[in-house]
């Protein structure tokens, strides 16, 4: 297996997530930036809600190893351009903490293979950047089809529950 190349965006100006298209036919992506860099990356919303409970999980173990955190709006996905510079499919999509700069950093390879290996990027952002990310993405979610409360599934138009009747159609 031929090793990833890297290419490390450093730590990004502005992060943001947004969902495009009505509910049931939404598309999902994460946006970052750093000066002129513009990066989206298209994920699927079970990618987006798992993001969500990493991120959460991530700053609790972090919390109280440093001072009070201000406030982080997000609006990098309404100033967002066209044609970003990096635009591609999510694969795989990691998180973790930088204890020495308290950043999360993000990695994320390419579904898709181009050029000779696999690309991979990586990013850092602040505390109080994932924080509005997290409850962004809660945001995001709340607003698609509800759920079932029995199965999960989503609820459209005429919906039969295998948790309510006993089997899967």
């Amino acid at each position: 297996m031929t090793e990833p190349r890297v290419r490390d965006l450093g730590e990004v100006d502005e992060i943001d997530a947004e969902a495009i298209g009505a509910p049931g036919h939404r598309t999902f992506r994460l946006l970052a930036e750093h000066g002129d860099t513009t990066l989206s990356l298209w994920v699927e919303k079970e990618q987006l809600e798992a993001l969500a409970v990493i991120i959460d999980q991530q700053v609790a173990g972090a919390t109280g190893r440093g001072m009070e955190e201000a406030r982080t709006t997000l609006t990098l996905a309404s100033r967002f351009p066209g044609r970003p510079s990096i635009d591609f499919r999510a694969g795989r999509l990691a998180v973790g903490y930088d204890e020495r700069n308290r950043r999360l950093v993000f990695t994320a390879d390419e579904l898709e293979e181009s050029g000779p290996g696999p690309l991979r990027y990586q990013w850092s952002a602040s505390r109080p950047q994932v924080r509005a990310l997290s409850a962004k993405i809660a945001e995001i979610v709340a607003a698609g089809r509800p759920r079932c409360p029995l199965c999960g599934a989503p609820i459209e138009g005429k919906h039969v529950c295998p948790a309510a009747n006993g089997h899967v159609h």
